[in-house]
């Protein structure tokens, strides 16, 4: 049986380097000797391996970047690839049924026109539909409640 490990300032400094040459749980707990529960659990644990998770982060970011600047093309294929460059779409927060079908219209045409891609459409269907579905369940759920009211009165 593995005996309590003590958390002192060169571990946590250690699960971060670990973490920022991108290990996972499993490697660190392996590496150090740490119980892959307690890398979980223990809050500085996991805050140290956050903090190394976003250093890789931004090392490959800064990488990808600077290989970018060196290829005009692959910068360009990442930009369309990203949708970096796709127009704001005219869509407001539903508040009823009507506005989320409005907004899936709004979306169809856009996707019809080629102003956005598939995948931007599928995800406001998916949201349209949703709301639809909720506010249709609510609406039949409050017309049960006011027929039954009238049942019970009689």
């Amino acid at each position: 049986m593995r005996s309590k490990t003590v958390i002192t300032d060169e571990i946590i400094d250690e699960v971060e380097k670990l973490a920022s040459a991108g290990l996972n749980n499993i490697q660190i707990g392996k590496s150090l000797s740490i119980a892959v529960a307690t890398l979980s659990r223990n809050r500085q644990l996991n805050q140290s391996i956050q903090r190394g998770k976003l250093n890789l982060s931004k090392k490959i970011t800064e990488a990808v970047l600077d290989t970018l600047e060196a290829d005009p093309s692959m910068k360009q294929l990442l930009v369309k690839r990203l949708c970096l460059f796709n127009p704001v779409i005219d869509i407001v927060k539903p508040t009823n049924a009507k506005q989320a079908l409005h907004n899936l219209s709004t979306a169809t045409k856009l996707y019809a026109n080629g102003d956005i891609n598939e995948s931007q459409l599928r995800t406001i269907e998916a949201v349209s539909n949703s709301y639809v579905k909720g506010y249709d369940a609510t609406v039949l759920e409050d017309r049960l409640s006011k027929l039954e009211e009238v049942i019970n009165e009689r």
